[in-house]
């Protein structure tokens, strides 16, 4: 019997994103049933095949992946290469996958999947722009009731943002769907930037990786020393932020984070504060607001389904 936690993954690959999508494809506790792509750190033409590059250079080419939406809601949009490269995905080869995209849009599929889900059943990771399940939810309201735990990584709140002085690059770059997400009332676990700055990717953490024998680990580790690199040309010579794969982690191992009870909120009018979020401590959430993580625990995580892969 499979007792794998079934799992859908919106993303917008993004090195980080690659670094997510590994851990997600390599644990036994995770079963990744579709990966939707929405444009955000690269074009969605990019996007999609940087999800389906990892897929296959996972071995896991039989995971579906579909194109979703290629540009926001309402606003202009905005992309990331200076901390992703042009490519997307910096640190390692980039090919043509041999698998093609699956047959249809994302937001379609998000539909079709999540109506014939039971109730409370489903598990979404959200690590880009929320562009295709807030287009879902117009389009079909009643499938929220599928989802019994929504994990995104979007956001801040004490550390201010990363694009602006206030907002966080995925929730800037489609504030307005951000906003019909969190106003979904869907239970919704969030890994924003007072978190995941915590957590970095420095020198003694990938020489970690590196000693583990096999190609994905050698692979983790090139694409973390790329997002070191871009990260420290940008930002006085910091160490990247492990923003994605927080998601997963904690979909893994909740017990290394803390998280307080909160209802959060996105300014989505004009002005220096568009896309910031806003977090309003509550009992009864509806969302989760990560505050702390245990970064060697957080790291350990990783190096065991690594080793378990040697």
């Amino acid at each position: 019997m499979n007792t794998s936690l079934p799992l859908i993954i919106d993303c917008d690959p993004g090195i980080d994103d690659a670094v997510m999508l590994m851990i997600a494809l390599m644990s036994q506790k995770l079963d990744v049933q579709a990966i939707t792509t929405v444009a955000g750190n690269v074009p969605l033409r990019l996007t999609s095949r940087n999800a389906r590059m990892i897929c296959e250079r996972m071995g896991c080419s039989d995971v579906p992946v579909y194109a979703g939406c290629p540009r926001p809601m309402l606003r202009k949009p905005v992309t990331a290469e200076d901390f992703h490269g042009e490519s997307g995905i910096e640190g390692i080869e980039i090919f043509a996958p041999k698998a093609p995209l699956a047959p249809g849009h994302g937001v379609t599929e998000l539909i079709a999947r999540l109506s014939v889900a039971a109730p409370a059943s489903q598990t979404v990771i959200l690590s880009g722009p929320m562009t295709n399940l807030a287009a879902a939810l117009v389009m079909a309201p009643e499938i929220a009731a599928s989802i019994s735990h929504l994990v995104v990584m979007a956001g801040g709140d004490e550390i201010g943002g990363n694009i602006t002085p206030f907002a966080e690059f995925n929730v800037f770059a489609d504030p307005h769907a951000a906003a019909i997400v969190f106003d979904a009332g869907i239970r919704t676990t969030v890994l924003s930037l007072d978190v995941t700055h915590t957590v970095r990717s420095g020198p003694e953490r990938i020489a970690g990786l590196r000693r583990i024998p096999g190609p994905e680990a050698k692979m983790m580790a090139d694409l973390l020393a790329a997002s070191n690199n871009l990260e420290a040309r940008w930002k006085n010579g910091q160490m990247a932020p492990m923003h994605d794969p927080s998601t997963v982690v904690y979909l893994l191992a909740p017990e290394i984070f803390e998280v307080k009870p909160c209802r959060v909120s996105v300014v989505t009018r004009p002005g220096a504060g568009f896309g910031r979020t806003r977090v309003k401590d509550t009992r009864r959430g509806p969302h989760a607001w990560v505050t702390a993580a245990d970064a060697d625990a957080f790291f350990g995580v990783i190096e065991d389904l690594l080793k378990g892969r040697a």
